[in-house]
């Protein structure tokens, strides 16, 4: 007796999840504050250190060179170039690691989904958000219609 269609294997949801995302048909809504925490899946700490290493060592050579009043300055500097700059581009390295890591991975995505700070968007705006939701049941509800027309 074959496997019914609900009855997909998870490493086949996953693959029909990877390829819903690359078509659009299922928008991923990602939780930045949760996934750049230390304990994420996703997280490269050392991304966002090298930021607070460099306004450091930007703020004790201008201590060093014009003194204090200076070195408060290159400090804010930093400080607001990381907030304008930095931050934007940790959410895009962030979004690129779940996009080419977590969506190619079935265990990485298996981690990512009890983490938490991702959440599939599906037509019409039905949200199936991690850890709660049930992803594999959203995946099979937008393949059923698609094997249901090719049945009949």
């Amino acid at each position: 007796m074959t496997e019914p269609e609900h009855d997909q294997s998870a490493e086949a949801l996953f693959r029909a999840l990877g390829a819903l995302v690359r078509r659009g048909e299922i928008a991923l809504r990602l939780d930045f504050a949760r996934l750049d925490h230390i304990d994420s899946p996703v997280a490269v700490q050392a991304e966002g250190n090298r930021w607070a290493y460099a306004i450091i060592a930007a703020a004790l050579l201008a201590l060093w060179r014009a003194g204090g009043l200076a070195a408060l300055g290159v400090a804010i500097a930093g400080f607001l170039a990381y907030y304008a700059l930095g931050r934007r581009r940790l959410h895009r390295r962030l979004e690129r690691r779940v996009m080419e890591g977590a969506l190619a991975s079935l265990g990485l995505w298996r981690a990512l989904w009890r983490w938490g700070g991702v959440a599939l968007v599906a037509p019409g705006g039905k949200t199936c958000a991690a850890p709660a939701g049930n992803w594999m049941a959203l995946v099979r509800d937008l393949l059923e219609p698609a094997s249901a027309g090719a049945v009949s």
